[in-house]
């Protein structure tokens, strides 16, 4: 079975920048956190003009997913778990409403995946397949930078409906 990863589409640069979440969230730990110790609804100012293109999939600093491939994720994974984000601009009284997924996550990097010196940067990612049969939608573990993972039956759902801001890249799998 082929695999894919699940990537924001650098093709569009006027996109919404998430700024230091209110209360006491640190921006670069919230994907570390279990739902639970996170708030009802997460909350973040965003640096977004007129033009700005709010996408389906918005991979940085953590992984937040429209309504509409929320509701597909759910198709696929039905025990999924969402936190919901709004992302507010005060400026241009502006809200969108956004989710942050709580994927499994599953140590699926082969050691043939390369990364920098310290193990900070993953450089290139292969998959064992033996770990990862089965699953249809998932995180990698052991990554610094969030890594999601599609089967190819979610890839081709995703490609047959009209979402915004989604790459695709197929994944290196160590069989």
């Amino acid at each position: 079975m082929d695999y894919f990863y699940l990537k924001q589409d650098q093709r569009y640069t006027d996109v919404p920048v998430l700024q230091k979440g209110m209360g006491h969230i640190n921006l670069w730990k919230v994907n570390k956190l279990p739902p639970e110790e996170l708030p009802r609804v997460l909350v973040f100012p965003v640096k977004a003009g007129k033009e700005s293109r709010f996408i389906d999939f918005m991979e940085s600093p953590f992984p937040l997913v429209s309504d509409r491939l929320m509701k597909l994720i759910k198709v696929y994974v039905p025990e999924c778990r969402f936190k919901p984000a709004a992302l507010i601009n005060p400026e241009l009284q502006l809200q969108k409403n956004y989710y942050l997924p709580f994927l499994e996550e599953i140590e699926a990097l082969s050691p043939r995946s390369e990364f920098n010196l310290d193990r900070s940067v993953l450089k290139s990612a292969v998959l064992q397949e033996e770990r990862i049969r089965g699953k249809k939608i998932f995180k990698v573990s052991g990554v610094a930078t969030p890594l999601l993972v599609i089967r190819l039956d979610a890839a081709e759902s995703i490609l047959r409906r009209d979402f915004t801001g989604i790459r695709l890249e197929r994944a290196e799998l160590d069989t």
